[in-house]
């Protein structure tokens, strides 16, 4: 069935809501044509539904007097080509997707590719149809009005905004009721034509830019042929910005008030007399999301906008508001329009208006930047490309924004990723697990382990826990094919690769808000220099790992400060690691893959022609886009997944630390194997399969022991017979003849450690809380002022008193510790 066989019998609906005709023009009687104008020339007789009508002066084949179809009627009208006009015509019918309106308060209808919403906080936002997809903006002006009720014969009651246009509709429900789209400073982008011949009441907001709106309409209304207008007067005992909503009338008591209230007939001529009166500056701020830009908020001197046209974020300070600055923002029309002033924009009341604005949208938080990469954000998946969103699998352009989200998804530089590619299936997941096991790994479970990283590094932004790993490897073991020939190709542009003399601020500033994984090859640590930025580096990774409020703060140059959440996985590669913090340790998984020469030789080279053989036929960037569409695709699977695997590991490991690093890796290895969200028993049987005792030491030492660790392990010098040195570990063991030296006896050791507020007795230990000896010890450690406190956390710690120290002047208060927990 044909367009137009479709629309037979629906022409007077098509030309109302498309053509804006009224119901007079519909019907068929002499009247003025709404195509040429002039006199009884036209009707409208729509004979068998066809929606044919007549013009003695234009209608016809060659518009010289003669009868047209509704599709003629309705191009000359709209200036439409048929294409066009058919395209209208099934938008109108219903051929066009659900407006993406989750979320609103509430929502009005112009037409059928125009409505208006409301969301929570007042947020007033339109959204149209273009043919193609639908846009958070208003359609091209001229838009139409909003109608509560259409009758051709009440007369019009025009209120400013919808939800007091549905009010009055309540209270008057003999009249029309109406209004225009975007507020009172769009009212030269409204089409005014269907109020001709019509008598309008005006009822304007009880504020001064409600009244300076509706006495800007009066005039327009009477040019565009209205037959009567009339405006009310607000009460005066109102709250400042009352309208109808607010009423608290009864339809009687409405219409009284509007009877004694309103003024006589406004008359064109007079309007047109007087002088025209200078632009009142609208003292209301701007909508937070206009047509051209949106207001984020403020922090000190500082303002933040997120203009449509580039999707950045921009920051300008309070004397920056200038008029070079704000045309960045929007045209110079759009000020001009809003901000008239005798020589153009007036700049000081645009400013005035944004900085009440910023205002009402409170301070400015950085985390509600999200930058590239993969997002959780409100149990929808999305994947930020730059210049484009991915929500759920729909694309969309970042500008476009998300509705009912909280945070702002900013326009940057444009990744491929994925790049629309098919998703890898089972089979061919389960693959690309597979070859990372056949690479010649010390410990086998590494990699799983290496499997699981490269999977769920495009999608870090989108995980609770992100876990790093450090590849090791001495010269000739495989470590640069492991990276170039697997991770490299698998990651593709959804990483940030660096390496040699990379430092922490370079990254941070490198990734600002996105996240994206970060491959750090040659991360050594061989001069001091290196080990002082490579424990930089890793204070950032170990920031990353976990999805809290915390973050990173760094003063500028100009006094600002920086804030900084970083959100990424870490993918180290060097011959040795630099971890020595218990902290550090239990974040990054270690994959060492072992010594060629352990290997003979025949093997070796059999092995890697075989792997490098498979590796150059199953990886590739056009798999790494694949593997990525399906990691993104089963981000929902996977976060039930790793909960799942982290208290399954959790159980294994005896540490909910050791838990989440490799519950979560193991979870991206589990979706190479399967679609499906893991069970407990696959988990059991997944880490029951491997042997883990290499990661399961990987634990964070508590503060206290490791303060008593480095008080144990110091060297005295202990003078005697023979002048030797031993560590206070040793001398404890002497002093309470636990241990044998020929050296050393157990007074000598007893008073050497007294000397130093040490004291072993009765099988417990004694430490002094004020010798200068232990804080000598404990120098340039975080406990060299507070080893007291630190020390009695330990189990069964206690706190004597005074005690007195052999060798020591007088005594001193201690702490002390069982021998038994050293």
């Amino acid at each position: 069935m044909s367009i137009l066989d479709a629309i037979n019998g629906r022409w007077p609906d098509l030309l109302a809501e498309l053509a804006g005709l009224t119901p007079e023009q519909l019907t068929d009687k002499h009247q003025p044509c709404p195509l040429c104008g002039g006199k009884d020339r036209y009707r409208f007789d729509n004979q068998d539904g066809t929606g044919s009508w007549y013009c003695n002066q234009c209608g016809g084949k060659d518009q010289a007097g003669g009868g047209g179809s509704g599709m003629d009627l309705l191009m000359r009208r709209m200036g439409w080509s048929f294409a066009e006009a058919c395209k209208r015509i099934e938008q109108h019918l219903g051929v066009i997707p659900e407006p993406p309106t989750a979320g609103a308060e509430s929502i009005w209808h112009y037409t059928s590719t125009f409505i208006v919403t409301r969301f929570p906080g007042k947020r007033i936002r339109p959204l149209s149809w273009d043919g193609e997809t639908w846009r958070w903006k208003a359609p091209p002006a001229p838009r139409p009005l909003y109608w509560s009720r259409r009758d051709p014969s009440a007369p019009v009651l025009i209120c400013e905004g919808e939800k007091a246009t549905d009010a009055a509709q309540r209270l008057f429900s003999s009249a029309a009721c109406c209004t225009w789209p975007s507020g009172c400073k769009a009212i030269d982008k409204a089409d005014w034509s269907p109020l001709a011949g019509r008598r309008c009441v005006l009822w304007p907001d009880a504020d001064q830019p409600g009244r300076e709106a509706m006495a800007r309409l009066a005039p327009k209304l009477l040019k565009a042929g209205a037959a009567q207008v009339r405006i009310v007067q607000p009460p005066s005992d109102v709250p400042e910005g009352w309208d109808l909503a607010d009423a608290t009338w009864t339809p009687a008591e409405a219409s009284a008030y509007l009877k004694a209230n309103r003024s006589v007939p406004i008359a064109l001529p007079e309007l047109a007399a007087e002088p025209e009166p200078e632009p009142i500056i609208d003292p209301d701020p701007l909508p937070a999301t206009g047509e051209h830009f949106t207001c984020l908020g403020f922090d000190n001197d500082s303002y933040y906008y997120q203009p449509n046209s580039t999707g950045q974020v921009t920051r300008l300070s309070r004397s920056s508001h200038t008029g070079t600055n704000l045309v960045a923002l929007a045209p110079l029309s759009y000020w001009e329009s809003l901000y008239p002033s005798k020589t153009g924009a007036n700049w000081t009341a645009a400013a005035g208006s944004l900085f009440a604005q910023q205002a009402v949208a409170g301070v400015y938080s950085p985390d509600s930047i999200r930058g590239r990469g993969a997002w959780w954000d409100n149990k929808r998946t999305i994947l930020h490309l730059g210049d484009r969103l991915i929500v759920d699998g729909a694309p969309q352009r970042t500008s476009d924004g998300i509705s009912d989200s909280a945070y702002i998804y900013q326009r940057l530089a444009s990744l491929h990723g994925p790049n629309g590619a098919k998703p890898l299936s089972d089979a061919e997941a389960f693959e690309i697990g597979v070859l990372a096991e056949r690479f010649h790994w010390e410990v086998p479970a590494s990699g799983l382990l290496l499997a699981g990283w490269v999977t769920l590094a495009p999608i870090c932004g989108a995980l609770s826990w992100r876990p790093h790993a450090w590849l090791t490897a001495g010269a000739g073991s495989g470590k640069s094919a492991v990276l170039e020939k697997y991770v490299g190709p698998l990651l593709g542009d959804m990483g940030l690769v660096v390496n040699g003399n990379t430092t922490e601020p370079g990254i941070r500033q490198a990734l600002r808000a996105d996240a994206l994984p970060v491959v750090f090859d040659e991360a050594e640590s061989n001069e001091r220099s290196d080990q002082m930025r490579m424990q930089a580096v890793l204070g950032l990774a170990r920031v990353a790992s976990s999805e809290s409020k915390a973050h990173t703060l760094k003063g500028s140059p100009e006094g600002d400060t920086q804030r900084y959440t970083i959100r990424s996985m870490f993918l180290m590669s060097s011959i040795a690691t630099a971890l020595k913090q218990g902290a550090d340790k239990s974040r990054f998984a270690q994959l060492t893959l072992r010594n060629p020469n352990d290997i003979p030789k025949d093997e070796r080279i059999a092995h890697w022609e075989s792997l490098e053989r498979d590796l150059d036929r199953c990886i590739s960037e056009a798999t790494g886009q694949r593997l990525q569409a399906r990691t993104i695709a089963l981000i929902p699977t996977i976060r039930a997944s790793v909960r799942i695997f982290t208290r399954a590991a959790a159980e294994a490991f005896d540490s909910q630390r050791l838990g989440d690093q490799y519950g979560t890796l193991l979870a991206g290895a589990w979706s190479l194997q399967s679609s499906e969200v893991v069970t407990r028993e696959q988990a059991w049987k997944l880490i029951e399969q491997n042997n883990w005792e290499p990661y399961s030491q990987a634990t964070e030492v508590p503060d206290e022991k490791r303060c008593l660790q480095r008080i144990l392990q110091h060297q005295l010098r202990v003078e005697g017979d023979k002048t030797v040195t031993r560590t206070v570990s040793e001398l404890v063991e002497l002093a309470l003849h636990h241990g044998n030296d020929l050296n050393v006896t157990a007074e000598l050791a007893e008073a050497t450690l007294g000397r130093n507020g040490i004291k072993a007795e009765s099988d417990l230990l004694y430490v002094s809380n004020t010798a200068n000896a232990v804080a000598a010890m404990l120098s340039d450690t975080p406990w060299s002022n507070c080893w007291p406190t630190v020390l009695a956390r330990l189990a069964g710690a206690g706190r004597p008193g005074v005690t007195r120290f052999r060798g020591m002047s007088g005594t001193s208060r201690a702490v002390s510790i069982p021998v038994a927990t050293i």
